[in-house]
């Protein structure tokens, strides 16, 4: 996760979107999209989140980029399940593995199995929820992120 002034960040990412729509690059400005709504998220302003994440979609979508469909519809899975669509949230977190697996982006994908957990643990599924934290603290061994994997084993020992 981001470190420092989430706000700050956000106006840093609408500053960038506003650039990228005069440069006419629709993938450069879908990346600042889909930023500008993982802040907004951040922020708690989900409506407008879900409004950059969807426009960010569409674009990724329309140009057949696969790593930022993946990492647009996490966010959009970070936002059904902060405001409590977590059936939604899963379809979303599924949706993005499914892709990350096809390109064999593993560091994303521990992180997005991480954040699945937490719709999975909301719904009461805590079979699922541990498992897809198993297998991120798994990733993360692999990978070195230390703190991140003792993240998950702390979740997963929660659940116990």
């Amino acid at each position: 996760m981001t470190r420092g002034d989430i706000g700050k960040a956000h106006d840093h990412a609408i500053q960038a979107l506003r650039l990228c729509r005069t440069l006419d690059n629709p993938f450069w400005e879908a990346g600042a999209l889909n930023a500008a709504g993982w802040y907004a998220a951040q922020l708690g302003d989900h409506g407008q989140a879900r409004e950059h994440c969807h426009a960010a979609l569409e674009l990724f979508r329309r140009h057949d980029a696969l790593e930022g469909q993946a990492t647009t519809l996490d966010s959009l899975g970070y936002i059904a399940h902060q405001t409590g669509h977590h059936d939604q949230a899963v379809e979303h977190y599924r949706s993005a593995l499914a892709l990350l697996s096809r390109i064999g982006s593993t560091y994303l994908l521990a992180s997005t199995l991480d954040r699945l957990g937490h719709p999975y643990e909301s719904l009461g599924q805590y079979d699922h929820a541990r498992e897809v934290w198993q297998e991120a603290l798994d990733l993360c061994r692999q990978q070195g992120r230390d703190e991140d994997a003792e993240n998950l084993r702390d979740k997963i020992n929660a659940l116990r």
